[in-house]
């Protein structure tokens, strides 16, 4: 699944492609780590719709409006009392040229030109006007503030929440392996690591399942075999390390590595996954195990002689075990209904199942 199909990113493209339409040149600012193909997207859709966007990559540190008109072939009778208003003037009605490159290095120098642009082309219809997009990455967002009746700035921020990293891993799991009764399991596990991070979910996603348990090895792994074990990174949103998801301001998992994460947030992101996969999970093998267990225990019947149980669906897994073992049940069942009400004993104390317990097949049947 492409992830530019995802509600999340789609919304944020569907908005940018309005303002275009309107006759309204934008600024998608992303960070410096967010998707390779990002500006790819954008153009891809612009296609679909039938427009014909002119793209171009800054390679130079040129003044914009003299790179600019190079790029464009146009050629000035004379550069004394060239402006950024003549230039426009040039550019035919609803012609569209994307900008890539611009980074911090060059932002004040765009963010000039892009004004003046602003200005200039509201001397046209919004019909006839000619249109820019430019992808800026890596300017703090408080640098970013510029916008006006022609003008946009779109901030690539809480673009992706969790309903998108789960239905990305879900498709691609499915479409690459065959699927295992623990499929949601790791499909929920896995999107509490990565989060908006789609190339680490990838990552995850190719490792043996056993090993995404191994929640530092494996995200050091990750960052290794990702190419971002360079040292640690700026604390802020322009560098990737911190974003909002559904929401919530939340660091990046290698931003938790790089700081010891001595608040064990990643171990709180993973018991979040297994508990709201697992603890139903134990509620149905529950159920099934008193189905069982009602051929051997007979109610009603008292516990501790200060309860009275009058049908064994009153009692929660680990009354159960406890049942079983005074009630004098052997085998199978009571290892069941033993092995159950620990691993429930765990996660209700906010501890993480081994590999062992979460993919065991007795939760799965």
């Amino acid at each position: 699944m492409k992830w530019y199909a995802l509600p999340g990113p789609v919304g944020f493209i569907d908005s940018v492609m309005r303002q275009i339409r309107d006759g309204i040149s934008v600024v998608v600012a992303a960070p410096i780590s967010a998707q390779l193909n990002l500006e790819d997207a954008f153009v891809e859709r612009l296609r679909h719709e039938n427009w014909s966007p002119e793209r171009t990559t800054i390679d130079s540190p040129e003044d914009p409006l003299k790179w600019l008109t190079d790029r464009l072939y146009l050629e000035p009778e004379q550069w004394v009392g060239w402006s950024v208003e003549r230039l426009c003037s040039q550019l035919r009605a609803g012609q569209l040229i994307v900008i890539e490159g611009v980074t911090e290095s060059n932002w004040d120098a765009w963010r000039t030109f892009l004004r003046d642009f602003e200005v200039a082309s509201r001397q046209r219809a919004s019909d006839e006007r000619p249109v820019l997009l430019v992808f800026v990455r890596g300017v703090p967002q408080k640098r970013l503030q510029v916008a006006g009746a022609a003008l946009a700035t779109n901030i690539w921020s809480g673009v992706f929440g969790e309903l998108d990293t789960l239905t990305y891993i879900d498709q691609r799991l499915r479409r690459n392996r065959k699927r295992v009764r623990h499929h949601k399991l790791i499909v929920r596990q896995i999107a509490a690591l990565a989060l908006w991070d789609l190339d680490l979910a990838d990552y995850l996603m190719d490792q043996p399942e056993r090993d995404v348990f191994d929640i530092q090895g494996i995200l050091k792994a990750a960052r290794s075999a990702l190419g971002r074990d360079e040292g640690p990174v700026a604390s802020n949103w322009e560098s990737g390390s911190l974003d909002h998801f559904d929401g919530v301001e939340m660091w990046h998992p290698f931003s938790l590595l790089d700081g010891g994460d001595h608040e064990k947030e990643l171990q709180r992101r993973v018991w979040t996954a297994q508990a709201a996969e697992l603890l139903p999970l134990i509620e149905v093998r529950r159920r099934e195990l008193v189905r069982s267990l009602e051929r051997h225990i007979s109610c009603p019947f008292w516990i501790d002689s200060k309860r009275q149980v009058r049908s064994l669906d009153e009692l929660e897994i680990g009354s159960l075990a406890y049942v079983s073992q005074t009630r004098g049940i052997r085998g199978e069942l009571r290892d069941r209904a033993e092995w159950l009400a620990r691993c429930r004993n765990t996660l209700a104390h906010l501890g993480l199942l081994s590999d062992g317990d979460a993919l065991d097949s007795r939760l799965y049947q």
